[in-house]
C-alpha cells in the first residue's frame, strides 16, 4: 500500500475560485467523487486489469487571506492484481533477459558513434585590445575598459 500526502498554502485565492478547477482535475483523472462538505471531497478509482485502487480525499481551508489544499492519496494493489502481477513476472522476464542479452551482443560497446561537428567559429567583430570585450562598429571608447578604439578598426563594408 501506498499513502501520500501532501498540504500547500496558495496566498491571495479563495476556494470558491479553485473548487471547480479541483473538483475537474480529479475527475478528468479517473476518479468518481462525491462531495462530503463544504469545501470537502473524495474519491476513488479502480484498474480491474492490473487489480489497483487508488483513493483521495481533497480539503480546502480558507484562512489568512490564503487558501490551505490538503490532499491525501492511497494506492493498493488486490491479491487478484499481485498474482497477475506475479503469473507476468514468471512469463515475461525470461523473454527479457533473452531480449536484453541479444541487445547486449548486437550493439556496439559505447552505444552509435556520433559524428562530432566543430565549435562555431566567433562571431566576426572587433574586440578591444586592452580588455578583449566586444566592440561595435561605430564605437570609438571601449565601455568596459576605456581604451580608444582607434587603432583597431575594421575596414569599412561596402554598402550596395
Amino acid at each position: 500500500m501506498l499513502e501520500r500526502r501532501d498540504y500547500r498554502a496558495i496566498p491571495g485565492v479563495k476556494a470558491a475560485d479553485v473548487w471547480a478547477k479541483v473538483w475537474d482535475w480529479w475527475q478528468r483523472s479517473g476518479f468518481a467523487l462525491y462531495h462530503v462538505g463544504p469545501n470537502h471531497f473524495t474519491g476513488s478509482s479502480y484498474y480491474s486489469k492490473i487489480g489497483l485502487t487508488r483513493e483521495i480525499e481533497v480539503r480546502l481551508q480558507e484562512a489568512n487571506e490564503a487558501v490551505y489544499i490538503d490532499v491525501a492519496f492511497r494506492a493498493r494493489i488486490t491479491e487478484a492484481g499481485a498474482v497477475g502481477g506475479a503469473a507476468a513476472a514468471v512469463l515475461f522476464l525470461p523473454l527479457a533477459v533473452v531480449g536484453g542479452a541479444m541487445l547486449f551482443v548486437t550493439t556496439p560497446p559505447f552505444g552509435t558513434p556520433y559524428p562530432v561537428a566543430p565549435p562555431p567559429a566567433p562571431p566576426a567583430g572587433r574586440a578591444c585590445a586592452r580588455c578583449g570585450g566586444g566592440l561595435a562598429p561605430e564605437w570609438r571608447v571601449c565601455p568596459y575598459c576605456g581604451q580608444p578604439t582607434t587603432g583597431n578598426v575594421p575596414p569599412p563594408t561596402p554598402s550596395s
